[in-house]
């Protein structure tokens, strides 16, 4: 009984959100089983052209491409795949 009167008194889904933050924070607060009467289905057509591969780095060098990102204001990730390219591009030639 007390499901049946909390879907009734329920918050209306906001037309918009105005960050993905606010949409977060509601969802993580409601239900999405509470408005599937106010939910239409899609279908979503997915073509992944990217593939990310998890690779164990050392400590020491994940310290070092930390320090260089901070540095250069981009993301770890950025630092160490520019780096592995332009080591392994060099090789190859």
């Amino acid at each position: 009984m007390s499901r049946f009167l909390s879907t009734m008194n329920k918050e209306a889904i906001p037309e918009t959100f105005e960050s993905a933050e606010q949409a977060g924070e509601f969802w993580d607060t409601h239900s999405a089983a509470d408005y599937a009467d106010q939910m239409t289905e899609v279908e979503v057509e997915v073509d992944i052209r990217r593939r990310t591969y998890l690779v164990p780095v050392a400590d020491r060098i994940y310290k070092l491409a930390r320090r260089r990102a901070e540095d250069t204001h981009c993301s770890v990730e950025d630092v160490i795949n520019k780096t592995l390219e332009r080591e392994l591009d060099r090789d190859s030639i």
